[in-house]
């Protein structure tokens, strides 16, 4: 991938130009437990519903990529994206034939990044080396913290030790990919320090990523059932924005650039995969309650497997919701979205009406927030200032009449 550097605008990260990507994600909903945390469509191995394993699965996700490629005609994708769930638990064999199954139905031949969702306790050096010879150049590892406490609250499924110790014993076999760290900010049971304190012992891996998430009571989950129990053990904002201010601090004292909210990275080394989503590119994905958005037009799967396989068994996609989004909702989300990086939004990614009004109403928040926001004629991009409250300046720059109609 050839990356140009363009100038900066004042007081903001060095751009690059990207390319267009198109993304293919694969949903694999298996986990070795649930977490306290966790709201996304997954299963326990221990309470599997009927019909679903691994192989029955694999039967589904094939079928479903076969009725894909026929109605859309093996379209050419430049990511592909396993995520969960734990894809790392999905068994070789199984993963192979999902792999060689999207290699008959879609163009991947010209894949940039592939990338795997794994948890440190699931690896061994069988696995790693036959994800290398899949294709796999990228593993996301979700470690969360390194603190005992907490990864026993959050109901992980291993220890700091064992998480520690898998890495090390398999480090030369990780060497062989781009590694990427998730970590959890805003937890209520550790020290604020405890994150500062994983970001140092995980550079020991050589990871080019690191995505820093707070910690998020979703309604249903067990950690929503304690809070309401316990208030106290509510994520606090405050607490967030010092964490990602210290952890921002310290990465890009080691060469790492948040160039999105939530993710840092070495120079080049952003994942491609989510970029297509933040840059408006189309995207498909399958499995379990996986959404797709191709031209302006958005659906999601099923979310429990029976209906999902229901569907394919009666040879239809496993579409629940449709939506065709109108110019004015393409546009809202594009400029959401885009704010997001570091690269924010440009002249030409939206119709002229509504950029004259989004540039005038930018240039004005620019006077009274340049520590937020950069608005010059080509672009309007925020600031990581800027991208801590990057919800509060979207809303401000969407009201009124920027659209000519509701959003």
């Amino acid at each position: 991938m050839i990356i140009e550097k363009s100038s900066p605008p004042k007081d903001h990260a060095t751009r690059y130009s990207l390319p267009a990507t198109s993304g293919l994600y694969i949903h694999i909903p298996f986990c070795l437990q649930r977490c306290a945390y966790c709201d996304f469509a997954s299963y326990a191995l221990n309470a599997l519903p009927n019909g679903l394993s691994f192989g029955s699965y694999a039967d589904a996700l094939i079928k479903e990529a076969r009725l894909a490629a026929k109605e859309r005609g093996a379209p050419r994708f430049s990511t592909l994206y396993f995520g969960g769930g734990t894809p790392s638990l999905m068994p070789l064999d199984e993963l192979r034939r999902i792999v060689a199954a999207l290699r008959e139905s879609f163009n991947v031949s010209q894949i940039e990044e592939f990338t795997l969702e794994a948890n440190p306790d699931t690896l061994d050096g069988e696995k790693l080396a036959s994800w290398r010879e899949l294709g796999v150049n990228r593993l996301s590892l979700g470690i969360q913290s390194l603190s005992d406490t907490s990864l026993k609250e959050l109901g992980r499924s291993y220890s700091r030790e064992e998480a520690l110790g898998a890495l090390a014993r398999h480090r030369d076999e990780l060497a062989a990919f781009d590694l990427s760290f998730d970590l959890l900010l805003n937890i209520p049971w550790q020290n604020p320090s405890q994150v500062l304190d994983d970001i140092r012992t995980l550079y020991a891996f050589e990871p080019v990523h690191l995505s820093l998430y707070s910690l998020k009571v979703e309604p249903g989950t067990p950690l929503a059932m304690r809070v309401a129990n316990e208030p106290e053990l509510a994520p606090d904002k405050d607490r967030f924005a010092d964490e990602m201010g210290a952890a921002e601090k310290l990465l890009e004292e080691s060469g790492f650039a948040r160039y999105e909210v939530s993710n840092f990275a070495r120079d080049g080394k952003w994942s491609l995969h989510n970029l297509t989503y933040w840059r408006g590119g189309n995207y498909l994905g399958l499995g379990v309650n996986a959404t797709s958005c191709i031209r302006g037009v958005r659906t999601r799967n099923h979310r429990e497997f029976a209906d999902y396989r229901a569907a394919l068994m009666r040879n239809e996609l496993p579409v629940a919701e449709r939506a065709e989004l109108t110019e004015t909702e393409r546009a809202f989300e594009r400029l959401m979205l885009a704010l997001r990086t570091m690269w924010g939004i440009s002249r030409d990614e939206l119709p002229l009406r509504i950029w004259k009004k989004l540039q005038a109403k930018a240039e004005e928040l620019a006077e009274r927030h340049p520590q937020l926001i950069v608005a010059i004629p080509e672009r309007i991009a925020l600031t990581s200032a800027g991208m801590n409250v990057e919800h509060a300046l979207v809303v401000e720059l969407a009201e009124g009449d920027l659209w000519g109609e509701p959003v």
